[in-house]
């Protein structure tokens, strides 16, 4: 057997394997995306009415992001920042600041990303995962073998870096949270991240690597990873 017959091989054992995994996880998203998305359509709707009037400009905007596998997807939310603003302005460099107590709200929850779900109906997304990073975050933080570990999961709507007390910064300051998240993914995991994103919209604190419950864990002994500063 030659050696392009080995790689080939091994490149179809993989995908088996990931095959299950991913049916699976697609018929998490679709099981409880559905609801969500049903959920979510009038206060989306109501939200985008108002930030009309406010704005008196489109009350969505879009952006590309890195999605699964490396390729780039397009990213609706709802508007919060005044139209001038630049669509990819970088929280850690400019000030930026909501302009009004609604919005505020909205970006505080993240309930400002409600359309996404429908991404997770056609598949682009996942409820759960590592959030899709804007592609000027890549060219300014570019790790290779970060960039492929993160990808090689969907990414999600929200996540173990989405909940926790590194969200005040980029997701390239954190990288601890998406490399815990892809080594230790459960359907569990998932589920107490949902959990956790929900509470945070009635103004839960967000969560250290602490409060993840072990249960929740592909390996319940493994050791906190140390949190970048």
């Amino acid at each position: 057997m030659s050696l392009v017959d080995v790689v080939d091989a091994r490149n179809g054992d993989e995908a088996a394997s990931r095959a299950p995994r991913y049916w699976s996880r697609r018929a998490f998203d679709l099981v409880l995306g559905v609801p969500l998305s049903l959920l979510a359509v009038p206060v989306v709707l109501l939200a985008a009415l108002v930030l009309a009037v406010r704005f008196r400009a489109n009350p969505f905007f879009i952006h590309n992001r890195v999605g699964y596998g490396g390729r780039t997807i397009t990213i609706p939310k709802l508007r919060t920042l005044s139209p001038d603003t630049h669509p990819y302005a970088d929280k850690t460099v400019v000030r930026i600041e909501a302009p009004h107590g609604f919005t505020r709200f909205l970006r505080k929850s993240h309930l400002d990303e409600l359309p996404q779900l429908l991404l997770v109906l056609g598949g682009r997304l996942s409820l759960v995962g590592p959030r899709p990073r804007m592609l000027s975050e890549i060219d300014d933080h570019g790790d290779d073998d970060y960039d492929d570990r993160r990808t090689s999961v969907p990414q999600g709507c929200t996540g173990l870096w989405q909940v926790s007390a590194g969200q005040g910064a980029r997701v390239s300051d954190h990288p601890e949270y998406d490399e815990f998240y892809v080594d230790q993914h459960t359907m569990l995991l998932d589920v107490w991240i949902l959990w956790r994103t929900f509470r945070q919209i009635f103004g839960h604190a967000p969560v250290s690597f602490e409060d993840i419950p072990r249960w929740a864990l592909r390996d319940p002994d493994c050791a906190h990873p140390p949190v970048a500063s």
